[in-house]
This record gives structure tokens, C-alpha cells and sequence, in this order.
């Protein structure tokens, strides 16, 4: 699994509950963004808003939470976003395929 800062959300949820899946999943890339629930809003008497997160996700074995940190892969590689803007290739793209490769031996 291609993980990074733009993985948030859904995929956080999904990256979260593969972690102690029956098969093991290997992260690759960076940490997610550490961004799981929705956010309660709420507006003051004096119109300023503020936003609470109303959910808590977490790890069924030992009820981590990886609020805030995000997910960490289990091979880090470069930043996804920061190698396309100059230009250069993939590096969590070519950790996946090296990790298949292997494993399909």
C-alpha cells in the first residue's frame, strides 16, 4: 500500500484497520496525514467557529491512535509530491514493485 501526507480520511481508516489484517500489508512511502474523523463545528455567541474532532480511531491490540503523527510506513521513502516537481521518478513506486517482485519469488 502506497501511503503518504495525502492520505487522509478514507484512506487513513482503511490503512488503519489493514494494519492488523489477517494478510500482512506493507506500507510504503511516508506518514499519512494523521487526519481520521470528521469535525464537530461549532459558532460563538461573538461569531467565531471552532472545530473539534468528534471521533477517535483506534487500534483494536493495544487502542493506539494515530491522530496528529498519521500512520507510518513500514519502508519510508522519498516524498511522492516533492520528486514529481523536479521531475524525478517514484521512489515509493519502485519500492512497491521491488516488494512484489519479492514476494512473488
Amino acid at each position: 500500500m502506497l501511503t503518504g501526507g495525502e492520505t487522509y480520511s478514507a484512506g487513513e481508516t482503511l490503512t488503519q484497520a489493514l494494519i492488523q489484517g489477517p494478510a500482512r500489508t506493507v506500507r510504503i512511502g511516508q506518514n499519512t496525514q494523521g487526519v481520521f474523523s470528521d469535525v464537530l463545528e461549532r459558532i460563538l455567541p461573538n461569531g467565531w467557529t471552532f472545530g473539534l474532532p468528534n471521533e477517535e480511531y483506534l487500534t483494536p491490540s493495544d487502542g493506539k491512535t494515530f491522530d496528529g503523527e498519521g500512520i507510518p510506513p513500514d519502508v519510508r521513502t522519498g516524498n511522492f509530491v516533492q520528486e514529481m516537481a523536479k521531475g524525478t521518478h517514484d521512489s515509493a513506486f519502485a519500492q512497491a514493485l521491488a516488494v512484489i517482485r519479492c514476494q512473488a519469488k
